[in-house]
């Protein structure tokens, strides 16, 4: 198993919850397809199955619920020229930088500064950063004309969104909580100005590009920015202030950054037009007809996918994980400033969530929908064709669950490996025995509905013995490895140990 490249070009223009290493998934690909087939992702989420698919020379069809996920995939797709991006983005640079900069320009000290970054706590700013005509950096404590220009800008806002969140304590969102709370007034003010001037470009595809700088510009601009604090070498010194980034869910930290607008959307404009560059180089000798003939996205449900029977000849998926990541009240703040949110079929999402509005949001539903779900793959996979699954989870319902969905719906088990995460994430950190993997299950799709169930198996001694070995073996091994090692053994043999007893004998033995 090979560790993923690093993203960057296109994989770095715009976050995206649960990016899956798009080396390995391209091996994949190459091993289950052929060119010229088709490769389908119905949970594609920001595309990376559909761009290596695309690059492999495969057709690619992509379906998601989430409407900001199938809006990357398409820029992801699309060459734009990129004479055409600089030009627009200098124009927009030359109409707004000096009118949006203005409400971080005052008089200290006889100079006139602006202001990089203000930290907030308790709606006190406790540390200001600014600039000089002299010096790009200096640090003061704050005062009350900060709080001024911060909450009463002088400057009026265009239009921004107020929609409200889903309560959810999981992901701190609190009761009638809007968007537009994570957003200083000085922010939204900016932020609405750029997107009142990207709203003007008339292209469609360049537009595309303006309206992802500014999603991708949406976290480093709002409160949810933490901030970090790094001893300096000479102690007794105070703590050194550096800037964090926008973790899991609406998080806003008691001390938190406030980071100039213009400088959060030029800083993410750079990252676009490199990814952009690497789409033009990738896609822009492709013709229109060609990436119409190649590429099919529906942004609707993996429940009910509008295309013909038997058309698929290979199936890549990454469902959401029940609850571990909420992917599309987490994309609400996306969504909304583009004016999507509208569109998203709430009831439809095949996820577990704690939101006091989505009550039916639970387990069975969330087996409903995937069972659903697997349907659908089975009815558009040509027979004895191959669907890889990507899975993680510490639930042993849910995995017994998962595998014997499959089952039910004729997919026999060919192969399982362990695929290491792009990146660790906040939520791997922070989970207690968290997978620090994914399984990729293929399965083929033999049409067999008499498949026996995957069943538990309730041996302690035998797995307790299983789990020595295993570290005997390969002393420095954590519980995933060990996992890692249990299922490729266990699955094919049609059983599996209890996710949360090999936690418990691992916690035992590694003591």
């Amino acid at each position: 198993m090979a560790n993923s490249d690093t993203y960057k070009g296109i994989y770095a223009m715009h976050k995206y919850w649960g990016k899956k290493p798009f080396n390995e998934i391209s091996k994949f690909i190459e091993k289950y397809s052929k060119p010229n087939e088709t490769v389908m992702d119905c949970f594609c989420g920001s595309g990376v199955t559909l761009i290596e698919a695309v690059k492999a020379g495969r057709k690619a069809v992509g379906v998601d619920l989430n409407p900001i996920a199938i809006k990357l995939a398409q820029a992801s797709l699309t060459a734009v020229n990129i004479d055409e991006i600089n030009k627009i983005f200098e124009n927009i640079k030359t109409t707004l930088q000096e009118t949006i900069n203005s409400m971080y320009e005052m008089e200290f000290e006889g100079e006139n500064t602006m202001v990089t970054h203000t930290i907030w706590k308790n709606g006190e700013p406790i540390e200001v950063w600014y600039r000089t005509d002299k010096e790009k950096k200096k640090i003061r404590v704050g005062n009350c004309t900060d709080i001024k220009m911060c909450n009463e800008p002088a400057i009026e806002a265009k239009w921004y969104p107020k929609s409200i969140m889903f309560e959810n304590s999981r992901i701190n969102v609190g009761k009638e909580q809007k968007v537009s709370d994570l957003f200083t007034p000085r922010a939204l003010v900016g932020l609405s100005l750029l997107l009142d001037e990207i709203k003007k470009i008339e292209d469609e595809k360049l537009r595309e590009v303006f309206e992802l700088t500014l999603s991708g510009t949406l976290s480093q601009a709002s409160n949810l920015v933490f901030v970090i604090r790094r001893r300096k070498k000479n102690k007794g010194e105070k703590l050194r202030a550096e800037v964090g980034s926008w973790v899991i869910g609406y998080w806003v930290p008691e001390e938190h950054f406030e980071i100039n607008v213009w400088n959060c959307f030029e800083n993410r404009f750079k990252r676009i037009l490199k990814g952009e560059q690497e789409i033009y180089s990738l896609f822009s000798e492709k013709s229109d007809s060609y990436m119409q003939e190649y590429v099919k996205l529906i942004n609707g449900s993996a429940t009910q996918i509008p295309i013909d029977d038997n058309s698929v000849d290979y199936v890549f998926i990454d469902p959401p994980h029940t609850n571990r990541v909420l992917y599309m009240e987490q994309s609400l703040m996306w969504n909304a400033w583009l004016g999507l949110d509208e569109e998203i079929e709430w009831d439809n999402e095949i996820v577990v969530t704690e939101a006091k509005n989505r009550k039916k949001k639970n387990s069975d539903n969330y087996n409903l929908l995937l069972d659903k779900a697997f349907g659908e793959i089975y009815r558009v996979l040509k027979p004895n064709r191959y669907f890889s699954l990507a899975f993680n989870c510490l639930d042993d319902n849910i995995w017994i669950d998962i595998l014997n969905l499959s089952v039910h719906h004729g997919f026999e088990i060919r192969d399982i490996v362990p695929l290491e995460y792009s990146a660790t994430s906040v939520i791997q950190d922070n989970r207690k025995n968290a997978l620090k993997t994914d399984f990729v299950l293929t399965f083929q799709n033999v049409g067999n509905n008499e498949l026996e169930q995957i069943s538990f198996k309730n041996d302690d001694l035998e797995l307790e013995q299983m789990i020595n070995g295993i570290l005997e073996s390969n002393p420095g091994y954590e519980v995933y490895n060990i996992m890692n090692v249990l299922f490729e053994k266990t699955i094919p043999k049609g059983y599996i140990y209890k996710v949360s007893k090999i936690v418990k004998f691992c916690a035992k033995i590694m003591e």
